[in-house]
């Protein structure tokens, strides 16, 4: 998990009102989606390509994967052309797939919650909080269902709404609307709960009140998080008195 501070110390939840729905990103914010991205970032360097993190992937994220999120292209086609951009040869670009793909899945299947997720989402649950997730990814919102359950958290979602399903991603407002729809809540009643500047700025353009978690520098929200656990506050007063649930970490 990335360790970024909030701009000010943790606030309390005296003038947020408590809400009825929670709305999450999913990956940055439930677990760690940096862990390939890292490996890849290595295994470039090792290849003569010298480049910092954030700029290198705000080009992958802009300029290519948002297409493939959206369906508009394909993943590998997408992911060829961004390495060719970045002045990889052909060989180059060959070898990077051939060492990425297997090892993408291996660190995608290691991956787990952050501290505290599970617990955090059993309190709001059975303090009867309504909890989606709102995505965007090449995967369906189906195989994103069946990901979260690999987690041990998705029988807590009301909700998982997926961009390429939806053909748009976010900030859009018609993602946020979709999400509020599947789980019957309004967006005065709900809180988005990410990471990414424009992703909360959409959130609170779309009437929802903003929490931000492990959130990028300059990042504008309502109330910002150190720990994931500081949810239960801004959430229905229930929330803090639920049991936490066992072997929940």
């Amino acid at each position: 998990m990335n360790s970024r501070r909030a701009p000010t110390t943790t606030e309390d939840a005296r003038g947020f009102p408590p809400v009825q729905g929670l709305l999450f990103d999913m990956g940055d914010v439930l677990y760690d989606a940096t862990v390939w991205r890292r490996w890849l970032l290595q295994l470039l360097h090792r290849m003569g390509l010298h480049t910092r993190y954030r700029s290198f992937f705000k080009i992958w994220d802009c300029d290519f994967l948002n297409d493939v999120h959206c369906g508009r292209r394909e993943y590998r086609e997408a992911f060829q052309a961004f390495l060719m951009a970045a002045g990889l040869t052909r060989g180059q670009i060959d070898e990077v797939e051939a060492a990425s793909q297997a090892r993408k899945r291996e660190l995608e299947g290691k991956v787990r919650p952050f501290p505290g997720v599970c617990r955090v989402l059993g309190r709001l649950h059975s303090a009867g909080i309504v909890l989606g997730v709102l995505s965007d990814s090449e995967c369906t919102a189906e195989s994103l269902r069946a990901r979260l359950a690999s987690l041990g958290i998705g029988q807590y979602l009301a909700a998982v709404v997926s961009s390429i399903d939806l053909q748009r991603t976010k900030p859009d407002p018609v993602c946020y609307r979709t999400a509020l729809a599947a789980m019957g809540l309004s967006a005065e009643q709900t809180a988005f709960v990410g990471h990414d500047a424009e992703e909360l700025a959409g959130a609170r353009a779309s009437g929802l009140r903003t929490l931000a978690f492990n959130f990028d520098a300059g990042a504008v929200a309502d109330r910002y998080l150190a720990r994931f656990e500081e949810l239960l506050q801004y959430a229905d007063r229930r929330a803090a008195r639920a049991p936490a649930k066992t072997g929940a970490i």
